[in-house]
């Protein structure tokens, strides 16, 4: 097949139909009539010799071929679009960018405030789109562009993306304030005594770094209850009397009801990171976004307090970091 005779707008069209599933609101999102779209569909069909989109009780559904499209269609447009662009014509001012971020709740926590507030000095015309973070479904997400960037610990990033570390996090360990079985200090006997909330964000473990970490010390924990969700736990530790780790940054915000305690033993800091897919890498207006996340952290980048650390024993754990805690 020649290139030069091949007519790239139906490359749009067929972004449209895939993103939309529907030839009439494809039409729609390019400004075209439905005959027209229904007209490009025709010529999509006989230039890939697929039917691409199947008509079911349930709307268009694409076939194995047009799935196998859609990610480098994707691409394609991408990058036609930065060269049209250039790499200095964007003006965060005068932009209308939406961007679509992916992240755990505690991620959100840290940075989305400050970072609406950066979009509202600065890119008051763009917009931003938040979602909840899927470990499984990453990598075909930022390769679809179905996401633009992932805030989230550096050690799980997709082995083919982009990394740029943000800021590190300290965990700590909490009780409720009048926690009948644990003193001024926490040792290591005590937080092994205890039974613990466990945190895992991609849902149900009971297993985690923290327990590595033990038996590294030959030591282990009681785990009753797991979660997903890192801003739920503060409320449930301060309602019972299990322990949980958390990152310090969200600690400091709940200090007023909650114990926090150095912990008894050596746990890698989470290193946060900001992820994204080569498709955008040399794009103006998400190079603009990541550099603007790296500055807002580091102004955030002041030491910790810290309380005093009971002596640690036995040989260092493994340092690298996982989601769960």
């Amino acid at each position: 097949m020649d290139i030069r005779n091949v007519d790239l707008n139906l490359l749009v069209a067929l972004e449209a139909l895939l993103a939309e599933r529907n030839v009439t609101r494809a039409a729609q999102r390019l400004g075209l009539s439905q005959s027209a779209m229904s007209a490009s569909l025709a010529r999509l069909r006989a230039l890939f010799n697929d039917p691409l989109l199947l008509r079911t009780a349930r709307g268009m559904l694409p076939t194995n071929k047009a799935s196998e499209l859609a990610g480098p269609v994707k691409q394609v447009l991408d990058e036609i679009g930065r060269i049209v662009r250039q790499a200095d014509a964007f003006d965060p001012s005068r932009a209308t960018t939406t961007f679509t971020i992916t992240a755990s709740d505690y991620v959100e926590f840290a940075i989305l405030p400050r970072l609406v507030d950066h979009l509202e000095a600065h890119a008051p015309g763009c917009r931003l789109a938040v979602r909840p973070i899927s470990f499984a479904a990453l990598s075909e997400q930022l390769e679809r562009g179905e996401v633009d960037l992932a805030v989230m610990g550096a050690a799980n990033a997709p082995e083919h993306a982009r990394v740029r570390p943000l800021y590190p996090e300290r965990f700590v360990a909490v009780v409720r304030r009048d926690h009948p079985r644990v003193s001024r200090q926490l040792t290591l006997d005590a937080f092994c005594s205890l039974e613990h909330v466990l945190i895992s964000p991609s849902g149900g473990a009971f297993v985690a770094q923290t327990d590595a970490a033990l038996a590294a010390v030959g030591r282990s924990r009681s785990v009753r209850l797991s979660v997903p969700h890192f801003l739920l736990v503060p409320e449930i530790v301060t309602r019972s009397d299990l322990m949980a780790i958390i990152p310090e940054r969200l600690a400091r915000v709940h200090a007023d009801r909650l114990r926090v305690f150095e912990l008894p033993f050596e746990l890698a800091p989470l290193i946060i990171a900001e992820v994204w897919h080569e498709r955008t890498h040399r794009d103006p207006a998400h190079a603009w976004l990541r550099q603007s996340l790296v500055e807002l952290m580091e102004k955030d980048a002041v030491p910790l307090p810290r309380v005093p650390q009971p002596p640690r024993r036995g040989r260092r754990p493994d340092r690298r970091a996982t989601q769960a805690v």
